[in-house]
Parts: C-alpha cells; sequence; structure tokens
C-alpha cells in the first residue's frame, strides 16, 4: 500500500487493521463507494439478481494502478498460483524489503532497469517482453498516472494504442487500478455467463448468432446494459459463474 506493509483482516462486522491509517484503509478498499445504492441500482435487472446475492457486499478494491497493470499483464494465459508466485518474484528481485518475506512493487523505472533474459528467468515466458516494453514505454513518457484523469473510453484507447495492451487487459486496467467502474472486461468466464444469461439479448441487438458475438460486442452490451456501474456488474458475474453458477 503506497510502497509500504500494512495488516488488515475482518472480524465479524469490523475491520482491524495496523500501520495505515483509517483514511488509507478506507480508500484501498473503496468504503467511500456506496455499496447499497449501487445494488439497489444493478437489482432492477432481474437477472443479474442471483450474482447480486451470491457475492453480497464484495468491493472493488482502490489498487496501484501501475501494480495492477502488470499484474494483469502477467495473468495473460496463466492461472492464479502461478501468477502469485511470479508476482512475487518480481517485487522480490525489484522491490523494496517492508519485512520478512514482505516487499514493496517495483517501480517502472525499476522494472524497466531489468533487461528482457533478466525477467524471463523470473517465470514470465512470452510476457516478459510484454512487461518489459510496458515498463520502458511508461519508464521513459511518464504517462500512465495521467490516465486516472482522462474519460474512460480516452485512458482504454491510450492503453491500447500506445502500451500495446489488449481489449481485456486494458478493461481490467481500467476498472481495478484507474477505477473507472463503467469498464466491462471480458474474459472467457465473463463471455460464458453472459451468453448464458444475455445471450438471445446479445444476438437481437447485433443481430448475429452466438457463435458469433465477439468479446468486445459483449463489453460494450455489458457497459450499456449496466451502465456508470458495469464494473460491479461484472465482478458480481464473475464471481457467480466461477463459484456458483457453474454448478
Amino acid at each position: 500500500m503506497n510502497g509500504k506493509k500494512a495488516f488488515l483482516q475482518q472480524d465479524g462486522n469490523n475491520l482491524q487493521f495496523s500501520e495505515a491509517t483509517a483514511e488509507e484503509i478506507t480508500r484501498f478498499i473503496a468504503l467511500d463507494h456506496d455499496l447499497p445504492a449501487i445494488m439497489r441500482g444493478l437489482s432492477k435487472d432481474a437477472k443479474l439478481a442471483p450474482a447480486l446475492k451470491a457475492g453480497k457486499g464484495i468491493r472493488i478494491l482502490r489498487q496501484d494502478p501501475w501494480e495492477c497493470a502488470i499484474s494483469f499483464v502477467v495473468s495473460q494465459n496463466s492461472n492464479i498460483p502461478r501468477i502469485e508466485a511470479t508476482l512475487q518474484k518480481i517485487r522480490e528481485e525489484y522491490g523494496n524489503a517492508l519485512g520478512e518475506g514482505i516487499y514493496s512493487f517495483p517501480s517502472p523505472a525499476r522494472l524497466s532497469q531489468a533487461t528482457l533474459l533478466q525477467l524471463q528467468k523470473l517465470g514470465l515466458g512470452y510476457r516478459a517482453q510484454f512487461v518489459k516494453n510496458f515498463a520502458d514505454h511508461v519508464s521513459k513518457h511518464g504517462d500512465f498516472n495521467g490516465l486516472h484523469g482522462k474519460p474512460y473510453a480516452d485512458a482504454r484507447r491510450l492503453l491500447m494504442n500506445h502500451l500495446g495492451i489488449g481489449p481485456k487487459i486494458a478493461d481490467c486496467i481500467c476498472l481495478y487500478g484507474l477505477q473507472k467502474l463503467e469498464a466491462f472486461p471480458v474474459d472467457v468466464w465473463i463471455k460464458r455467463v453472459m451468453t448464458s444469461v444475455y445471450g438471445k439479448e446479445i444476438t437481437r441487438a447485433y443481430d448475429v448468432s452466438a457463435e458469433k458475438v465477439s468479446a468486445e460486442k459483449i463489453a460494450e452490451f455489458g457497459r450499456k446494459r449496466f451502465g456508470e456501474f458495469a464494473g460491479y456488474a461484472q465482478l458480481y458475474l464473475f464471481q457467480w459463474e466461477r463459484n456458483v453458477g457453474k454448478k
């Protein structure tokens, strides 16, 4: 959290934390998001209700944009244990030690100093080139933080055009790193649940067969369907499909 360690745990309805201020914790776990109001608005969509009920209380964390971006770049075509292990190696190799086994996430400038070979040795595989290009670009141009103040569509376009990020990763960064709550990332899980729950509406809206509905069309449909809080709808649908809906 802002380059320092902090401890947080939930005990019933109470949050216990140390080495961070109440303001920092409030910001990080987005307690300033009016979740009851967001849920009331989204619950007007009857088809979304099961997902909202199953995931009650989930919030979109306000993550560090840079760390969030690299995490999603690393996550491409991987699994959670491998992603966690790779990110830990990046911290250990290029971050600052904050305590026993705890390391900060390296800055763009620090990560840019790594060679492609050094990154590959961390287990990044083909992703090493993406991480290297990303770190070099942000370190040189410093335009990443400026995305905060840009509208969602502009931030997404800049990520894709200037940083070489694909649509899904760009939307993930916009939603989870830049707090663009209208973003609607589409991965295999979201495509599956959206096709299952809203398939007929999507195919009618775009006059295509279910087999030809693209992830971009589903993302566009999601943004139009759920509006300014489409990202929360996406989060709850993802959680539901992964843990409840598939059963």
